[in-house]
């Protein structure tokens, strides 16, 4: 339950900042690992957000109207879909990593490195023994 309501007090600050762009906290995320590896297939960036394919797919389609995702079929695999930032995309991408500098710092200094890497390390654990498949994949990936 301290993990629910810790994930939650920072999902309704990170909902509320992100309000005045006119994008969730899970757009952000979104925008945020394309930004980092632009190009990657919709399944990967469910993995990644740890996200449903379903809820990636309508976010995409939300992002892809306002013009700032394209979304193409994957040569290799006719089926997938590779997603691109357009140029506004990268720019709301970074528009948003830059404003939200101060919260997610905040966030990150409320430990130490030490406890956050004890955290990290626990968090892995606790998904090892829940969901050990999904984990090994998230990891290799």
């Amino acid at each position: 339950m301290r993990l629910r309501r810790a994930y939650l007090a920072m999902h309704r600050v990170a909902q509320a900042h992100f309000a005045q762009f006119d994008v969730t906290a899970d757009q952000f995320v979104l925008l945020s690992l394309l930004s980092e590896e632009d190009g990657i297939t919709q399944s990967e960036l469910g993995e990644r957000m740890a996200s449903d394919g379903n809820t990636v797919t309508a976010m995409l389609k939300l992002l892809e109207k306002r013009d700032y995702v394209r979304r193409v079929r994957c040569k290799e695999d006719g089926r997938a879909r590779r997603v691109h930032l357009t140029g506004a995309g990268r720019r709301l991408a970074t528009k948003l990593s830059r404003s939200s500098e101060t919260l997610r710092s905040s966030i990150e200094n409320a430990v130490t490195l030490k406890e956050r890497q004890a955290f990290h390390q626990s968090l892995n654990q606790i998904v090892d023994v829940v969901a050990p498949q999904d984990h090994k994949d998230q990891k290799a990936g």
